[in-house]
């Protein structure tokens, strides 16, 4: 019986072992998970606050190449007094470069038409200063530089473009048309009758350019052409009843000889405060041979500029 009871004790102990032993090595392996997680986080981590770190030294070295590369700290454009006899504008450069050497000298460059440059030469206003004075169509884009000479160096930089000021410059015609009649044969001629509108508006945003901003009409007429040859001219009046714009009108009631073959227009034309004329069509056409008066539309809410 002794025996069998110490057996079962040894037995009993034995289980006790393997069973702590059991839960000693499930808490370790479990330990060990946690820790391995632990680590595998902080490499993560680790790693992208490292590539962080390169992507803001790479951008920081990218803006810094940038920076260094330019030669010039600033610049501007003053637009002058266009001048609408000539087609032309004048416009002051400014640039002031990021060396202030007595020795520095800059010249300004713009591209007149593709691959052909013009320079015009600046004069230092100031310890770093530079002034030069353009005289340009007002009808083009121009591409604008510097070449900067300094210690048998020269440096070339881009500065900007000058857009075409035409666009800029220009009435907002919307068209004009004839709220009438015409008639024609190869015996009595043409006769146009009815009422000739015209939509026009002034420039409603300021303009850097001096006096565009303050742009009016000067003068609207309606021109009857046959073959180019001006026939008639009928002063437009602003119609007050009109709100939202400007809308002129006048009267026509004309009676022409008018040949086969012969080409009629009925154009509007518009002078600006700055001498600018404008011309759109309200109709316009030719005789055939059948009799007929063709419209031709190939110009309809086109609008002309010339000084």
């Amino acid at each position: 019986m002794k025996k069998n009871k110490y057996r079962w004790l040894l037995f009993g102990v034995i289980i006790l072992l393997l069973m702590s032993m059991n839960g000693i090595l499930i808490y370790s392996v479990l330990q060990l998970q946690g820790t391995v997680k632990n680590m595998n986080k902080i490499i993560r981590n680790n790693q992208s606050n490292l590539e962080s770190q390169i992507e803001n030294i790479s951008d920081t070295f990218e803006k810094t190449l940038i920076e260094q590369n330019r030669a010039i700290s600033s610049f501007e454009f003053i637009y002058g007094d266009l001048n609408a006899k000539t087609g032309k504008i004048e416009v002051t450069v400014r640039v002031i470069p990021k060396e202030s050497q007595q020795s520095t000298s800059l010249i300004v460059t713009y591209e007149e038409t593709e691959g052909k440059y013009s320079t015009a030469p600046a004069t230092r206003k100031g310890e770093n200063l530079y002034e030069a004075q353009l005289k340009i169509p007002y009808n083009k884009d121009y591409h604008i530089g510097v070449l900067i000479k300094e210690n048998n160096k020269t440096i070339q930089e881009y500065l900007d473009w000058i857009y075409n000021i035409e666009s800029q410059l220009q009435l907002q015609v919307t068209g004009a048309y004839l709220d009438g009649d015409y008639n024609y044969s190869a015996d009595n001629g043409l006769k146009v009758s009815g009422t000739v509108h015209l939509d026009v508006y002034n420039p409603s945003d300021s303009n850097p350019i001096t006096g565009v901003e303050d742009n009016y009409i000067r003068s609207v007429n309606a021109h009857l052409y046959v073959d180019g040859e001006e026939i008639a001219v009928i002063p437009m009046e602003q119609d007050e009843n009109t709100t939202g714009g400007n809308e002129y009108v006048c009267e026509v009631d004309q009676k022409l000889e008018f040949l086969e073959g012969q080409q009629f227009q009925l154009a509007v034309e518009i002078e600006d405060s700055l001498g600018f004329k404008y011309k759109t069509y309200a109709l316009q056409g030719v005789a055939d041979p059948t009799g007929a008066f063709n419209i031709d539309s190939y110009n309809y809410g086109y609008v002309e500029i010339n000084p």
